[in-house]
């Protein structure tokens, strides 16, 4: 609108300077046409042959990481940039310091903002330390850049679609931190090896004995022999760790989610499996949790490869925190997957009645159970012959402290 009325303007200008033979109306009429199209022309070229672009020194980091960033604009064309302001979506859970980040006041959404001019033919570089504040999938973009002519008769603006992604897997602490060795709840697997009745291979009777579970009993025999015989099955050697992670932080659905209390469990979930992998147990992971931009829970199968750490890791970072679904039916739903005499780590920071008897239950069933309570004090329901050690404390002691800030590096 503005420009139109300069236009109309010199127009004027003109006309009445011809009109009345005023050459001062025609060169002022003259000059402000000439400054109109010169706008006009510049406004069209602007962002010809200008790209900006992003570096990420890792695309997978852990919390409390730093990872070099680096924004770079080039102007490859002989009209300058006067001045560009490059406002690039940057999400909440990273930082960087030094550099201008503010909120855009919609909802939590941040800008990193950088202004700046550009020469004919100019590469500028600026250079930052990424930190990693929380874990998750985070995405960096898209950017809009503005500029405008050196009289402020226009202001033209491009955006670029491009994104960057990065993946912040959860902090991973050593379990002896947490746990005094005597409650190590996998034991030290250079030093025994549990074993445990594979049920699925029977070798043969035995008289029956107190410890025997009842379902082990074979009637039949028992009637023939008049006394009770037990089935004796071939022992096999378990290293076989479920993670089971329960994403629900209070007892009742409209209580809602705790994210303190959930980030706590995710945590724990991310150091067991590291503990696993360095003893080269063979484990997997489920959660009632669902996964960002799946809606599924997760579910990582039984594996002990070189990878299986990673792939549990990337899940966990995924993690959000809600449910649509109990632990205890994803136990119930998973208990066809898992190895005979397999241990099974429940992570919670709530005991629901419901996820009680579930414990009970695969106890029952040959299953070694070990809940590592994450919440605040101790679980609200006793669990009667289950090893349970309350993490909160030590947890709340292992709060990673606030670091320096550093100043950005500008490359030309």
């Amino acid at each position: 609108m503005l420009n139109d009325f300069w236009l109309f303007a010199s127009v004027v200008l003109l006309f009445v300077g011809l009109v009345a033979t005023q050459a001062l109306l025609l060169i002022v009429g003259s000059l402000v046409l000439i400054v109109w199209v010169l706008a006009k022309f510049w406004d069209r070229l602007a962002f010809k042959r200008v790209s900006h672009g992003r570096a990420l020194g890792s695309e997978r980091a852990f919390v409390g990481d730093s990872v070099e960033y680096s924004v770079t604009l080039v102007n490859d064309k002989v009209v300058p940039l006067i001045w560009v302001d490059i406002h690039d979506n940057f999400p909440p859970e990273l930082d960087l310091p030094g550099a201008t980040v503010r909120g855009t006041g919609i909802e939590i959404d941040r800008e990193h903002r950088i202004t700046t001019s550009l020469l004919p033919y100019q590469q500028v570089t600026w250079k930052y330390n990424l930190r990693c504040l929380a874990r998750g999938y985070h995405r960096i973009g898209p950017v809009r850049l503005r500029s405008g002519d050196i009289f402020g008769f226009t202001a033209a603006e491009n955006r670029f679609s491009g994104v960057d992604h990065i993946l912040v897997y959860p902090r991973i602490i050593d379990l002896k931190e947490l746990i005094m060795p005597s409650e190590h709840p996998l034991g030290d697997v250079g030093n025994r090896r549990p074993l445990y009745q594979d049920p699925s291979r029977f070798f043969g009777l035995r008289d029956y004995q107190p410890q025997d579970p009842m379902k082990h009993i074979d009637w039949k025999a028992s009637a023939k022999r008049s006394q009770l015989q037990s089935k004796v099955f071939e022992p096999v050697v378990s290293l076989n760790v479920l993670i089971a992670l329960n994403a629900t932080t209070s007892e009742f659905a409209w209580q809602g989610s705790n994210r303190r209390l959930f980030e706590r469990a995710v945590t724990v979930a991310a150091s067991v499996a590291s503990h696993c992998a360095e003893s080269r147990y063979e484990f997997g992971l489920i959660s009632n949790g669902v996964a960002v931009y799946s809606g599924k829970w997760l579910s990582v199968p039984f594996g002990s490869s070189s990878l299986q750490l990673g792939l549990v890791l990337e899940s966990l970072a995924m993690a959000g925190p809600y449910s649509v679904i109990s632990l205890t039916d994803v136990l119930q739903q998973e208990r066809s997957s898992l190895p005979p005499g397999a241990t099974i780590v429940v992570i919670t920071s709530v005991v629901t009645r419901a996820l009680a008897n579930e414990i009970t239950d695969m106890q029952s069933r040959g299953y070694r159970v070990v809940v590592l309570f994450s919440g605040d004090g101790g679980p609200q329901i006793r669990l009667h012959n289950v090893t349970v050690i309350a993490l909160g404390r030590a947890l709340e002691a292992l709060e990673v402290e606030p670091v320096e800030e550093d100043e950005p590096v500008l490359a030309g």
